[in-house]
């Protein structure tokens, strides 16, 4: 009886844990120290100020996360559908090797950027608040760069839609 309140106790307070994490709605750092330079798949560096004057929404991903690659899809068609509105979706791979990602890319192409983090981008999910080391995560940040959203965990079409709705029409 002992063993079983204890695994309860312990599986509130995970699911609280997780709750807290994916409501978690005022980003925990300055939008400038997550203006950090990272190569695309090719090598080439971009930041995130390239795409200023747009709603960006910055996926933190990897080739194994099953959640990750569950919400890609929706991004694939929310870039389509809303792209010329403004909206910027731009992956960031957190795998352990950015060929993971090319290989990834190669059999299921991704209309938005996408850009390597396999060195420091783990540590820049830890900024926005992923204490945990959790996959995926997205952060919003509006036309002028400022991060008005962190999500830890699925961003579903609904939600994505709810947070952009302000610049978005």
């Amino acid at each position: 009886m002992k063993t079983l309140l204890l695994i309860l106790v312990a599986l509130l307070a995970l699911a609280g844990g997780i709750y807290m994490q994916r409501g978690l709605t005022t980003p925990p750092v300055a939008a400038s120290e997550l203006d950090s330079v990272f190569p695309d798949l090719e090598g080439k560096p971009h930041s995130l100020t390239e795409w200023k004057g747009k709603v960006v929404i910055l996926n933190f991903w990897a080739t194994w996360c099953s959640p990750c690659l569950e919400e890609i899809p929706e991004f694939i068609k929310l870039q389509n559908e809303l792209g010329s509105k403004g909206l910027q979706f731009i992956g960031l791979l957190t795998d352990d090797e950015a060929d993971a990602g090319k290989d990834f890319i190669k059999a299921k192409p991704i209309n938005y950027p996408v850009l390597d983090g396999t060195i420091g981008g783990r540590q820049l999910t830890q900024k926005l608040g992923d204490s945990a080391g959790v996959l995926p995560i997205s952060a919003v940040f509006d036309p002028d760069g400022k991060l008005v959203h962190v999500e830890i965990g699925i961003f579903t079409r609904e939600e994505v839609l709810e947070k952009i709705k302000p610049w978005i029409k």
